[in-house]
């Protein structure tokens, strides 16, 4: 018996001692085990270059930490930097690990993240470009030979349950084409969050609420998510809603100047609907303050973009928005579209549209000033109220107009002769 319990002390030392030694690894050894050989391979795999300052685990506590990691930035993109920050960490049950029914993830934190998300010169997206790499690859067998395996050789997936998640982080938007650079400040926070479904488990909710870094009154975002068990991360189910508002209409200004159209700021509100990853009775409802087409004020307005299809290939229906804009601002669309085709300017006087439009659709009037003066004398409202001259007698006028298509018109009518025939047309005019 003594043996024996000489033994157990032995080997509960030596478990003590690889316990500490886990630990101490895990608290010092895990950043040089990152840093040299996951990360490369990593880099190696995906051309993703990432380090990390600091990693370390607790086990008795059931937390892990992450300090200063950085992932650089995709070739061919200006920005060095794709993601950063400053710390993670994760808080989880323990002896939920051994039960695995499910594992409970108390806390999942992250602060001073900085997410670049670039659009290069050649008009791709880093975070797109980084998504098609990690797809996974499909494989290239036989039909025959890639049947799935049977339900008894599938691995059962491990139930998790996320209690809570918070991330404040910079998301910074450049466009390295147009010179773009616009940072927001966001914070993301969740509450249970599951991945496999269970009776009576409640729905999970994400929040996404921020603004411009450096204008807490632009692009003030309130979005909220409802979402159901995670089976499929790439096939979610959930219905989101919310506002995104006063984004500055810079984002527009190349489709608005196309169009001769112009616009304050702009608002988005979206009603997103998506089942298995299929979009369905979704739409995006975009405000757009203060809109002009051709100069003509239309209002604020709102135009409804119907989306389709699925989460990672979405179809908005811009043709259905635009009828159904034409259908709301119907009258003041087709105004702004006629005085376009007219030449005119909204901002005349009628007397002034009437004379600009003559004068851009008739070219003897356009070429003839005499006869401009008396179309102002005989059209009422033409005259504009601002002048501070003083129109000939309408006789004079109207002398003054033959007289002028007389010397346009009549080869004849020599310089020589113009006083002479001035003084006959005054004289039939009784003037």
């Amino acid at each position: 018996m003594k043996t024996l319990r000489i033994i157990l002390i032995v080997l509960l030392v030596i478990i003590a001692l690889l316990g500490v030694g886990l630990q101490i690894f895990l608290t010092k050894g895990l950043t040089t085990a990152l840093n040299d050989a996951v990360f490369p391979a990593v880099k190696s795999m995906y051309g993703l270059d990432m380090s990390i300052e600091n990693a370390s685990v607790n086990l008795f506590k059931g937390s892990a930490t992450l300090q200063g990691f950085a992932a650089r930035n995709l070739k061919g993109y200006q920005e060095p930097m794709l993601l950063t920050f400053d710390s993670f960490r994760l808080e989880i049950e323990m002896m939920s690990l051994l039960k695995r029914d499910p594992i409970i993830i108390k806390l999942a934190e992250a602060a001073g993240a900085t997410l670049v998300v670039e659009r290069n010169k050649e008009r791709t997206f880093n975070v797109k470009e980084l998504a098609d790499a990690l797809k996974p690859i499909e494989s290239a067998e036989a039909p025959e030979a890639a049947q799935p395996k049977p339900a008894a050789e599938k691995a059962e997936p491990v139930p998790v349950h996320i209690r809570r998640i918070a991330i404040d982080a910079t998301v910074l938007y450049v466009d390295s084409k147009r010179g773009r650079n616009i940072p927001l400040n966001l914070r993301l926070t969740g509450s249970d969050l599951f991945t496999i479904p269970a009776a009576g488990q409640p729905d999970s909710l994400l929040v996404l609420r921020g603004t411009l870094a450096d204008d807490k009154n632009s692009f003030v975002t309130d979005l909220n998510a409802i979402i159901k068990p995670l089976t499929d991360p790439a096939n979610p189910t959930f219905n989101a809603t919310g506002n995104i508002l006063d984004i500055d209409a810079e984002f527009l200004k190349e489709f608005l100047s196309d169009n001769e159209m112009s616009s304050g700021p702009f608002s988005i509100k979206p009603s997103i609907t998506c089942n298995k990853g299929q979009l369905k009775g979704s739409s995006l409802d975009i405000t757009l303050a203060d809109l002009k087409i051709y100069g003509e004020d239309i209002g604020d307005t709102t135009l409804t973009i119907p989306v389709s299809g699925t989460l990672r290939n979405r179809n908005y229906e811009i043709t259905s928005a635009i009828q159904s804009l034409a259908s709301k601002q119907s009258a003041s669309i087709l105004k702004a579209i006629g005085m376009k085709e007219l030449g005119l300017s909204s901002t005349n006087q009628p007397g002034d549209l009437l004379m600009q439009g003559l004068t851009n659709n008739v070219k003897e009037i356009a070429g003839s000033p005499e006869l401009q003066k008396l179309i102002q004398q005989v059209v009422p409202g033409a005259q504009p109220t601002n002048t501070s001259t003083t129109n000939p007698p309408l006789k004079k006028a109207f002398g003054d107009v033959l007289f002028e298509q007389l010397e346009k018109n009549v080869k004849e009518v020599k310089p020589s002769d113009t006083e002479a025939l001035k003084g006959l047309f005054n004289n039939l005019l009784g003037k």
